[in-house]
Order: C-alpha cells, then structure tokens, then sequence
C-alpha cells in the first residue's frame, strides 16, 4: 500500500491547527472567566489593625475593617501595622503595640494563621502562584497535544483514504 504523503502532512496540519485552536479557546476561557484570578505580580500588602481591636474582641465583637481570610500572589509581602494598644499576633509575627510586622509569602499555598485580632482566633490567607504567559502557555499546551493527537487519529477512523491503483 502505497501512503500518500500529501494527505498524511494535510491531516497533520489540520490536526495541530484544530488542536492548538480548541486548546487555546478552552484554557483561555476557562482562564479569563475565573473569577479567583489575580493578574499581577508580587507587592507590598499593609494590613492595619485599628485601635480598640483587641477590647472588640475581649468582647466577642468582629472588627468589620478586617478581613477574615485574605487572598495573595506569590512574592508578596504581608505588612501588619498595629494602632492598638495591645501587642497582636498573625502566625509567626508578633507585633506589639504602634509597630509592625512583615511577612514575606512566597510559597502558594492555603494557610490557616493563628490570628489574635480575629474572633475565630485564625486567619485564612491563600497564597497563589504568579500567572504569567509561561504559564499560560503551559496550559495551552498541556491540553493541545493530546488533542491533537486523537484529532489525528480521528482522522484515520473517520477518513479511509482510496487505495492507490483503484482496484477491487
């Protein structure tokens, strides 16, 4: 049998441009219409913990400028600034009374930080890694080339090419 290269490059070529197409249009999608995504890079983040913080919790009141979980980008710097007269804690960072404290965040991850200036006594803070196009692009194509290769092989179960000589 002889095999016709023409076809063969065609169904490649189609199958890469299909696959890469399709690939693109669902990791893009799926990526842009999220909506937990951060896009920037690592910054200096101040968290302020207002005066009278720690009497509002002796008196199991919520201080409604903190936040009770918070979202950041991998390379971060967490700042707590503490106005209250009492010395507070987050995590590994003690910060006493009208002095601060710096976290740096450079592992992705979901974490749980003991919290003193929290009613729940800890404070969710989910770490993400930095989307850049590399990782965009990864994506892409970790789902283009599987794509493309059962496109290809699509191509042969649905398409039989004519025998070369034309005989039955």
């Amino acid at each position: 049998m002889k095999i016709d290269t023409n076809s063969l490059f065609r169904r490649v070529l189609i199958s890469v441009i299909a696959g890469l197409v399709l690939a693109f249009l669902i990791s893009e999608g799926a990526y842009l219409f999220s909506p937990d995504r951060l896009e920037r890079g690592p910054q200096t983040i101040e968290l302020l913990i207002p005066r009278g913080t720690a009497d509002r919790v002796a008196a199991g009141e919520p201080d409604p400028s903190l936040p009770a979980e918070m979202r950041f980008v991998q390379g971060d710097l967490l700042v707590v600034k503490n106005e209250d007269t009492s010395s507070h804690q987050l995590g590994p960072i003690w910060v006493p009374a009208g002095t601060s404290g710096s976290l740096l965040l450079d592992t992705a991850n979901q974490y749980s930080y003991e919290c003193s200036f929290e009613l729940s006594r800890y404070l969710g803070v989910d770490v993400r890694p930095q989307v850049t196009w590399l990782t965009r692009l990864t994506a892409i194509l970790t789902l283009g080339l599987p794509t493309i290769g059962l496109f290809l092989v699509y191509s042969f179960v649905l398409y039989q090419p004519k025998s070369a000589g034309g005989g039955q």
